[in-house]
């Protein structure tokens, strides 16, 4: 049976790794050693003592902070492949969306308990789930439930988009299980944040109410944003927010990610799926130069992998792509470097679904780097049997790692995987959720 349970030592010696801390005073750090305490990173240096500690051996490893996921919708994690090969928006709504009637309750708790389980075997401590089918209070208390089985470390991003036909008189209900939602959650791995309802849906007022309580309640807010110029409709009514983190918003205006950058906000990029979707991508690019931090995200698991080593692989060529282009236009070609050209490099990758994807949740002071005080949300990468690649080291996370190079995964401390097995979750038990999902909502 799964649990969350953190039984075990509270001290963990992760021992002689090469450490990529992303903190910029620690840098890189080969042949290095992180001590865990109590949740927390205590030390991180050459020869750390070990008294009383599991020690985990790490030479030929590398260590990174855990990785983060800032958009997902979890509970279509049983629904992978129901969105392959769709074309365009209306796709979606006909294969995927249109499904949200028949996922029940149970649905709720089983999709999103195989998805998390999924995410942390890949590598993915931490995930913003967009939950945007609460359909019921119950669908809500059961997504929640499953998050507290599996151990990651959850946004539960409260869906404010329910049935299209009853937005405003369902609103009230939603916005009080949101608060007591967030009233009764203890410190720890879980964490609330809302799910804004689509502007060109719910309109401005209902979007303000929303706002309003988030505010009240120190919520981070996420939304999708979809058409042109909703940015600047926020902005406009006085509602744009630090605490925002828009996701897609491939037509974003040089204008709109000023005020964007003027606020401190993030955006979530779900680049695999809105370059499959035919979307423009050189948003990702405008914004980092914009300064406002770019994340990544999975987005829709009925289409694309739970796995963010793939999202920051294809980022990169598609930005690279889009600067390549942009060189072309104007007659540079031959590609030849010059000041500035190209921009975006390998580390970057790393840095999105990091240090700003814990930037953009609010939890630039906890997780996101290697370094003492945060807590400590640690992956070890295996590098073997074909080694290192040479030059830059984040370089070989982004363009070379993959999924099954996941070693180990420590959240909050607590070592959730080891050697390459999950500890406290069954993987077959995953499966079995996913399976009765399946049977209930595709064949229903």
């Amino acid at each position: 049976m799964s649990t969350g349970s953190t039984a075990g030592p509270r001290r963990v010696l992760i021992r002689d790794a090469l450490v990529l801390t992303m903190d910029p005073q620690l840098g890189d750090r080969p042949g290095c050693d992180i001590l865990v305490q109590d949740g927390r990173i205590a030390a991180v240096g050459q020869g750390l003592a070990a008294d009383g500690a599991e020690v985990i051996g790490a030479s030929g490893f590398m260590a990174i902070p855990g990785l983060i996921d800032s958009h997902t919708h979890m509970w279509q994690g049983p629904l992978k492949g129901q969105g392959a090969g769709q074309w365009g928006f209306a796709d979606y709504q006909k294969q995927v969306f249109s499904l949200r009637g028949k996922v029940g309750p149970e649905d709720m708790h089983d999709g999103t308990f195989a998805a998390g389980v999924e995410m942390l075997d890949n590598g993915i401590t931490t995930a913003l789930d967009f939950c945007h089918n609460v359909m019921s209070p119950a669908h809500a208390e059961q997504a929640l439930a499953a998050h507290r089985r599996t151990g990651q470390r959850v946004v539960f991003a409260y869906g404010m988009l329910g049935a299209q036909d009853s937005l405003a008189q369902d609103q009230p209900w939603r916005l009080e299980q949101v608060r007591a939602m967030h009233g009764a959650l203890q410190p720890g791995l879980l964490s609330m944040a809302l799910a804004l309802g689509s502007l060109e849906y719910t309109g401005l007022q209902l979007i303000a109410n929303e706002i309003e309580l988030a505010q009240e309640l120190g919520l981070v807010m996420t939304f999708h944003q979809n058409p042109q110029g909703q940015i600047r409709e926020l902005a406009a009514a006085g509602l744009l927010r630090r605490n925002m983190v828009p996701v897609h918003a491939n037509l974003c205006t040089d204008e709109e990610l000023a005020q964007l950058a003027a606020v401190g906000a993030c955006i979530s990029f779900t680049v695999e799926g809105e370059f499959g979707g035919g979307r423009a991508m050189d948003i990702v690019g405008r914004a980092h130069r914009a300064g406002v931090p770019p994340t990544l995200g999975i987005d829709i698991p009925s289409r694309v992998p739970l796995d963010l080593f793939g999202q920051m692989r294809l980022t990169f060529h598609v930005m690279r792509a889009d600067e390549a282009a942009a060189e072309r236009r104007v007659g540079r070609w031959p590609l030849v470097r010059r000041p500035g050209s190209p921009f975006v490099q390998p580390r970057h990758m790393l840095e999105y679904v990091t240090v700003n994807a814990a930037k953009a949740l609010g939890m630039a002071d906890r997780i996101g780097r290697i370094a003492p005080g945060l807590r400590a949300d640690i992956v070890l990468l295996r590098t073997g049997p074909y080694g290192l690649s040479v030059g830059d080291p984040a370089a070989h996370v982004a363009l070379q790692s993959c999924a099954a190079d996941v070693d180990t995964v420590l959240v909050d401390g607590v070592v959730r995987k080891r050697a390459g097995q999950l500890l406290h979750l069954d993987r077959a038990e995953a499966l079995a959720a996913t399976r009765r999902v399946r049977e209930r909502v595709l064949t229903a």
